[in-house]
């Protein structure tokens, strides 16, 4: 399309947008009297948008211009250049010839250079000794400085001298100036002496120090340039690099490391505490000592050398070393002093506010963890070996104890018991609170230590308290207060299990992972409940040794008798009045277990065929005893609980009571289902006890037992194994009759 057609195409669209504009403003009657109003708006608009588009063209205008200008300028100097270069190439021609021309005059540049160097340095080469002289005595004077300006001097021509020289001239020169290495090192050996006593200096005279330092960075510049002429000519004056610096740094360590090592003034034989005393003495010569580094070391040393914490770290590492050291060497508490030093009182040391130390710029751990692992592994070693030794006697003063004419002690609620649980606790918490003085890890290590040592101890105690009762039932003559002691194990047992409950509650951090302090607390427990279930047996065996005759009594003639229940009764009540010095959660077990062997041994006697009724009337007098006896001695432990805590436990008398109805009933039929009723609730009844127990009615024949009783109870074969064990325990699980006893 050509361009007039463009501009005509681009007008005939203006024109219908400008159409559609007034259409879309105009389009009521009432409108057409703000025409006017619109086309000057319109106007307005026109007028703006032409000047923006007039301003833009006359930008892209100057635009263009300044472009053309420089494009000029470019081309003349690009020009000039080209004139310039083809000048240089014509000059640098005649170069290579020049070189051949100006070869006599380089070589008399550098032999005036020589004459020139020799003349400046001819004072120190025709002085030289007397300059030595004056340079060692300013050092022994105590004038570092200018004794350093002179040696440096003297180092300077030497130098100079030898980088001109050729080699046999370097060899005469290094011979003519020997006194200059002397001189180095005499003041350096002054130095080291000054930086070896830097700490005592800076209390004494800080310029000193100051002096000594500004010496070693000034051969510390010298080596940094010394350094740098040898890579641009690869001359390097002899004895550098000097390094004195780092020489200076290894000193101060030296000292460091000296300083610690002279702190130990005892040894183990001379003092126990020797080893609390070296630590007490390492701790306050490390804060005075970096107290004063901050104070007024730190205003002398330039502050790249960061002074302070280096000094922080020299101290670590040679005490590290000194403790490693110590650490191979320690015996019985040494362990607990030293790791409660390393772990807390060095770490609160570099914490100190007056140090104003930040965190994380100081090492905090002196010992790495393997060496920490060691130590408490000796540590606890070293107790469990005191516990081991400590445990066989206590136990042995304990049983010793035993076998006394006196009584045991009582607390203040008059319960018996001995000292050797409070003796135990005693040493355990003590040993805990050691360890709470290192770490949280240490205190959990030592709590399950001790937990174990009090379980071996229980295992142990049981034993012991085994052959106590064996040998008095031997000779119930040879051990005076055996019921009391017996009472006072069983109160033993119930206080080891609740100090070890407090143990655990107040050391044993459960947020600990992999503790194995739960199962050892477990252990412990069951352990102490064990011993204290057995000893309550033991204590029972006594009284009831003295009750068998009176239960073996329980034959026919007890139909007409009422002396064997009284004397039983009178008998647990007197012995009931010793159980007494029983804590009331002991007294309750014995309680129980007391009724339990009462009940027992009572439905055994009846059960075991000693008793058979022959009619109606010996079945109700029967009846009617049962019940009365057992209500005869339900009343006797009723009234000996005084707590009332009994009677939330299931009553053994009532098996007794439910057996005076099974052989108060007549009716054959009715007796089935007494049998079925009774079944149901002491489920655990074998069929020999079921046979026993119709047997004692008298009126039914021994094939006719045998079918009721499998007519009641299932036979063996036919219950499930998960039946079995699902079946609850009552009494009659701990009644045996032998199986022989009915064939």
């Amino acid at each position: 399309m050509s361009r007039p057609e463009s501009v005509g195409t681009l007008e005939l669209a203006a024109k219908n947008k400008a159409l559609d504009r007034i259409a879309k403003v105009i389009q009521r009657p009432d409108q057409l009297e703000k025409v006017e109003e619109y086309r000057k708006r319109e106007s307005r608009k026109k007028a703006s948008r032409e000047a923006m588009l007039k301003t833009a063209l006359q930008l892209q205008l100057d635009g263009v211009r300044t472009g053309l200008e420089i494009l000029n300028k470019a081309r003349v100097d690009l020009s000039s250049v080209a004139e310039n270069t083809t000048e240089i190439q014509k000059f640098l021609k005649n170069v290579p010839s020049l070189v051949q021309d100006l070869e006599e005059i380089r070589e008399e540049s550098s032999k005036h250079s020589q004459y020139a160097m020799t003349m400046e340095n001819m004072s120190n080469i025709f002085s030289i000794g007397k300059n030595l002289e004056a340079a060692h005595s300013l050092i022994n004077e105590g004038s570092l400085l200018r004794a350093h300006i002179r040696l440096s001097e003297l180092e300077s021509s030497r130098d100079e001298l030898l980088r001109v020289g050729n080699k046999a001239e370097q060899t005469m020169l290094l011979d003519y100036f020997s006194g200059v290495k002397d001189l180095s090192d005499s003041l350096w050996k002054h130095l080291s002496v000054n930086l070896k006593r830097a700490i005592n200096i800076a209390q004494r005279d800080s310029s000193v120090l100051v002096t000594s330092l500004r010496i070693i960075e000034r051969e510390e510049k010298a080596d940094t340039i010394a350094l740098l002429k040898f890579e641009a000519t690869g001359f390097l004056p002899p004895g550098r690099l000097k390094k004195w610096k780092s020489l200076a740094l290894l000193i101060l360590e030296n000292s460091v490391s000296e300083e610690l090592d002279a702190c130990q003034i005892e040894s183990r034989a001379e003092n126990k505490l020797w080893l609390v005393r070296y630590l007490e003495i390492l701790r306050l010569k490390i804060l005075q000592n970096l107290l004063v580094v901050k104070s007024l070391c730190v205003p002398c040393f330039p502050p790249f050398y960061s002074i302070l914490n280096h000094y922080v770290a020299m101290y670590h590492g040679s005490l590290s070393k000194l403790l490693e050291s110590v650490a191979n060497d320690l015996e019985g508490n040494e362990y607990i002093s030293l790791l409660g030093w390393v772990l807390n009182t060095y770490v609160e040391l570099l914490a100190s506010p007056e140090l104003g130390l930040s965190p994380g710029s100081y090492p905090s751990r002196l010992l790495d963890d393997k060496t920490i692992t060691i130590l408490m592994n000796s540590y606890l070693e070293t107790i469990g070996n005191n516990y081991r030794a400590w445990r066989m006697k206590t136990l042995s003063t304990e049983v010793e104890e035993w076998w006394t004419n006196c009584s045991p002690q009582s607390d203040n609620n008059s319960h018996f018991h001995t000292e050797a649980p409070i003796i135990i606790f005693q040493m355990v918490d003590e040993n805990l609170q050691v360890a709470n003085t290192v770490s949280t890890e240490l205190v959990q290590e030592m709590l399950v230590l001790s937990l174990d040592m009090i379980r071996e101890y229980g295992e142990a105690y049981h034993e012991e308290v085994k052959a106590f009762k064996q040998k008095y039932f031997e000779d119930r003559s040879q051990v005076k207060n055996f019921t009391q002691f017996m009472i006072a194990i069983v109160n033993n047992c119930l206080i080891c299990i609740e100090l070890s409950q407090q143990t655990k509650d107040r050391y044993w951090k459960s947020a600990i992972e992999d503790s194995k302090a739960p199962t050892s607390f477990d252990g412990l427990i069951q352990t102490f409940e064990a011993l204290r279930n057995r000893a309550a047996i033991y204590l029972l065996d006594e009284a009831f040794l003295d009750l068998e005759p009176y239960f073996q009594k329980l034959t026919r003639n007890w139909l007409k008798s009422v002396v064997e229940v009284e004397t039983i009764c009178v008998t647990l009540k007197d012995y009931f009045q010793d159980y007494n010095y029983l804590k009331p959660r002991n007294l309750e077990h014995v309680m129980f277990q007391a009724k339990t062997l009462v009940a027992k041994k009572y439905l055994l006697a009846l059960m075991s065929r000693k008793i058979t009724l022959k009619n109606k009337e010996e079945r109700k007098e029967a009846s009617e005893k049962i019940l009365k006896e057992s209500m005869q001695m339900r009343s006797l432990f009723e009234t000996m609980d005084s707590s009332g805590h009994g009677n939330r436990q299931e009553n053994p008398f009532d098996a007794i009571e439910a057996i005076a109805e099974i052989v108060k009933v007549e009716d054959l039929d009715i007796l089935s289902l007494e049998l079925h009723s009774f079944v149901k609730h002491y489920p655990d009844m074998t069929k020999e006890q079921l046979i026993a127990l119709i047997s004692l009615r008298g009126d039914i024949g021994r094939f006719d037992l045998k079918q009721k009783a499998a007519e009641i109870l299932p036979s063996e074969g036919e219950s499930s194994p998960a039946h079995k064990v699902s079946i609850p325990k009552t009494i009659f699980s701990e009644i045996h009759i032998p199986p022989l006893l009915f064939n």
